[in-house]
Formats: C-alpha cells, structure tokens, sequence
C-alpha cells in the first residue's frame, strides 16, 4: 500500500516544499531587506534588470555600462521590470517566487539523482532536508542566482548520469544536449565552468577504462561545442568589455577581500596594493572549512552546539568541542565512502564522485584566489546540494543498519531521530521568519531619498539597495558594477575620479570610507553637514559628507 502511494508522497512533499519557499518569498520587502534575506548585491541585479527593461542599456547608474552580473538570472528578470512599470516592489516578489520555483526543482532533482542508488524513503528525506534546511531557506530569497544555479548543476548531473554515462554508446547529439545545459549554467554563474570541466574529465576516464574507441571520443566535443554555443557570446562581450573572462563583479570581489581584509579580521591593512601573504590565504582556508558547518544535514547539530554554548557561557569551549565533532564527522565520511568500493552493492555509488573534484574546485578557487569571505554561504551552495545527494547515501546504510538491530536498539534510534527532526524544523522556521533588523541599507536608501536632493549624484561603495529605492543617481565606487571605480581604486585615484564624476555627495560606513579615503570618524565629524548627516551616524555608522569638504581633509593618497 505504502509503495503504491509514494508518487503521491513525493509530489506532496514538493508541493510543500514550493509553498512554504513562497510563503517566504512573499514577506514583506521592508522585513526582507532589514532582516538580510536580501543582499545588497541583489539589488544590483534588480538595477540592472530594471535598466535594460526600460531600454538604458546594461548598466547599474545609467551612466556606466557593466558586466557584474550573472546573465541568465538578470536576464529572466527582465519581463518581470516590464510588467511592473513604475513598481520597485512586484518585480523583486516576482524574482523570489521564480527562485523558490527552482528550489523545488532542485529538490526534484536531488531525490531523483539519489533514487539511482539509493531507496525511496532515503532519497526523499535527503531532498526535503535540503528543501527545508536553514542555509537554504536563507539563501533562497538571497535575489540572487543561486537558487537557478543549483537548478542547473543538478539538471546536468541528473541528464549526464541517465542519459550519457550508463550508455555505451550515447549518441553524439546527447553530448550536445548536456553541452548545452552547461552552457546555461556557467550562464547562471560562471563557475559552473568548473563543473564543464568535471563532466569531461569523469566521461574522458570512462572511456579509457572501457577501453574507448576513437569514434565515441570525438563525439564528446560536442559537449564544449555546446557550452561555446550559449555561453560563447557572453563570454566575448565580456572579454571586449573588460579584458578578462572574469565579470566586473569577480574582480571587485577579489579586490574588496583584500582591502577589507583588516575590516573582517582576516589580515593586515593594504593587502590590496601587496597581494596576499600566507596568513591571510590561511585564513581563508579556514573559513572556507569552518563554512561546511551549515552543511544542511550536520547544520543543526553544529548550532545546537553554539547554542549551548551561549547559555551555559562557555560558547568557546563549546565551538572547539565542535570543530573536533566535526573533523570526526568529516573522517567518519570519508571512511564510509571508502567502504562502499568494497561492497557490490553500493560500488555503484562512485560514479558521482566527480562531484567531490567538483566540490574541490569550488573550495580551492574562492579560497585561494576570488576570495569573498562575506560571501561563501552562497559561493559554498552546490557543495551543500551535493553533501545532501551524500546524505541520501548515509541514509540508507542506517536504514539498512535500523533493519539489523534489536528492538530496544531501534526505539533509541526513532528517538534520537524524532528529536533530530524536531530541532531541525524549529531552526528552519525560525530562520524563515525571521524579524530581527540586521541590515541598514533599506533605510538608508529612504534617507537618501528624503535628504539629498534630485538633481545631485551621490557616490557610494555598497551602494545596490540605495540605487534601487532612492531615486536618486547613485554611482558605485568600490567597483563591482563600475570598472572605471574599481581601476580608480587600484591605482589610488579615486578622489580625482570622483572629482571627474561630479559626484556631490559621497555616502557610506565609517569604517568603508576609512579604508578607501583614510579619515578617521571623529575628523569627519568636523566637517560634514549637520542637516544631511545627523539622522545616519546616530544610529547605522553611516556618514554622508559634501565633495568638497571631503577633498580638503583626506589624507594623501599613495
């Protein structure tokens, strides 16, 4: 009976997963923006997708052309800015309610990848313990690409894994189909790049070990033919735009995590000008590790932790407790997985390995080269869609484990995983509704509004939410969606770039402008308008100064 009714199940449990991802996608803008659902940089998507809908080009200002953005994502947006007309709000509510959309075909995905190897009940709590975990229901209304990303890495696996890999003889329009797939998703984000690679790689090593003739091989540069198909025009618009395949946003973050790198406690001051040195690389590399923690099967463990921590006031004896619990974590999997090469049962299992190289990838490039610390929760996500494919694997093995023991041993177990469930859920829809306000650009963007006037140009670094609801003309300055910034602040002359701008006032954190201009908050206070500052340094950090004022106290440039 059970068995009869499990595609009713599964399509109840996907429905449930759409609806509460939309229920989520349709909070209030203010509460999202405030609570830090929503990034800043997803206004510069929202901009930008705004700014071609109304016919200004591919641009944030208006002003500079740009390609800090990931194409596909903004790219789909674009209908959504055309039918809203002069509505800031629809559109965004539009843009979460497709990501939520595509989080639930991830979960489709994940369940059917691990169904090829594992059983039902495995592969679907796998899947709903993705659906449904904090980090994702998080990252979800990020007004982000992550959420299609994910979409599309699954896509692919799924489509290699049934429709090319099990065949010994695939036809060479299957490699052009996956190419064209992974064209899509190095599209949505450009490290899908790295999942191309993967997927030639793992196919290249399989026909060598079938002993593969040279027919079947040249079928398989159908795949990159196909990748260059969708991805090819991008990828030379961007090379005219900015001499490099990496988008403005790519080198704007690898600029930014050394500039800040003193400001987020990662190294000392002008890294920027000097490059990286080996403490600062690794303290990426331990925060890139420290960041497998929100892994959704293992995140609550790890946070029931820090929480007990917190209430019995030994919060670092506690975290260090953890990171030991983790590193047995991690050696434990590890072991597992090398026990499945000795059973004919689960050996099949090793034929998506080539997500672990994948994963690999994605680990060594942002902590070794793009950086971003502030952002690996995002970055990190198709590890954590991976580690839940995993899951449904380890799933099993303790289905089959349950099965063996005792009854009094299999009452303990329902209990443990009862309470597992339980604080699972609780975290989950904690995060989800989240109301606390931890974010101040949303206010800010109002205060511009009400406080500057219309015709004035105002310069600022994290600048995504205030371009979005100010109305104002906003030009950002730290790069990521204007390369003539960013080239100004390598080379130290953004103080005459922003006299070349005419930019009237320029508008951040403290700490930011400090970093960039080198003045402390106490000279700034000497010489910033009362009548436009008051209202932002009492309460946010944030100061607003005149231009002029502004070059007559900053300290030299170098």
């Amino acid at each position: 009976m059970f068995k009869q009714h499990r595609a009713a199940l599964t399509i109840c449990v996907l429905l449930g997963i759409l609806v509460f991802h939309m229920v989520i996608a349709w909070q209030d803008i203010a509460v999202l923006s405030r609570s830090d659902y929503l990034y800043d940089d997803s206004f510069y998507a929202f901009k930008i997708a705004q700014n071609i809908a109304a016919g200004r080009g591919i641009t944030f200002d208006g002003v500079h052309s740009t390609t800090g953005f990931q194409p596909l994502y903004v790219f789909l947006l674009v209908p959504a800015f055309m039918i809203s007309g002069e509505n800031l709000v629809l559109p965004i509510h539009i843009a979460l309610s497709l990501l939520a959309l595509f989080t639930c075909f991830t979960a489709y995905f994940i369940y059917r990848i691990s169904r090829l190897y594992v059983g039902w009940t495995a592969s679907i709590a796998a899947a709903a313990i993705w659906a449904f975990s904090p980090i994702v229901t998080r990252q979800t209304v990020n007004g982000l690409e992550t959420a299609i990303a994910s979409f599309m890495i699954t896509a692919c696996v799924f489509y290699y894994l049934t429709r090319l890999r099990n065949l010994k003889n695939p036809p060479g329009r299957r490699f052009f189909v996956l190419g064209l797939l992974l064209g899509l998703t190095v599209l949505t984000r450009i490290d899908g790049t790295f999942l191309a690679l993967v997927l030639l790689l793992d196919y290249l090593l399989l026909l060598r070990k079938r002993g593969g003739q040279l027919r079947a091989t040249l079928r398989l540069f159908l795949l990159p033919l196909g990748v260059l198909m969708l991805y090819g025009p991008w990828l030379i618009f961007n090379l005219i735009e900015t001499g490099s395949p990496l988008q403005d946003s790519g080198m704007a973050t690898r600029f930014l995590s050394l500039a800040y790198a003193a400001y987020f406690g990662y190294g000392i001051e002008n890294l920027a000008a000097s490059g990286p040195d080996a403490s600062f690389l690794w303290d990426q590399v331990v925060h890139s590790v420290s960041v497998m923690k929100v892994v959704p099967p293992i995140h609550v463990l790890f946070r029931s932790i820090d929480k007990l921590g917190i209430l019995l006031g030994s919060r670092g004896n506690f975290r260090l407790a953890g990171n030991v619990f983790g590193l047995f974590v991690f050696i434990g999997a590890g072991f597992a997985v090398f026990r499945w090469r000795k059973n004919t049962e689960k050996i099949r299992r090793s034929e998506i390995h080539f997500l672990l190289l994948f994963s690999g990838l994605l680990l060594v490039s942002y902590s070794l080269y793009i950086f971003g610390a502030f952002f690996f929760l995002r970055y990190y996500y198709p590890i954590f869609l991976i580690a839940c494919i995993y899951c449904a694997f380890f799933l099993q093995d303790a289905f089959d484990w349950y099965q063996r023991r005792s009854s009094l041993v299999r009452r303990a177990a329902i209990i443990a995983a009862t309470g597992y469930a339980v604080i699972f859920l609780s975290f989950s829809f904690s995060r989800a509704f989240k109301l606390q306000p931890v974010c101040p650009f949303y206010d800010i963007a109002k205060w511009a509004k009400e406080n500057t006037l219309e015709d004035e140009t105002i310069g600022v670094f994290q600048c995504g939410t205030i371009g979005y609801f100010s109305n104002r003309t906003i030009i950002n300055l730290d790069g990521k969606v204007n390369r003539s910034a960013l080239y100004a602040l390598k080379d130290g002359s953004i103080t005459e770039y922003i006299k070349q701008e005419g930019i009237d006032v320029i508008l951040d954190h403290s700490k930011i402008l400090k970093i960039f201009f080198g003045i402390s908050l106490d000279k700034m206070g000497e010489f910033y308008p009362s009548d436009l500052c008051d209202s932002l340094t009492n309460s946010s950090g944030w100061i607003a100064c005149r231009r002029t004022p502004l070059e007559e106290n900053i300290a030299p440039e170098k």
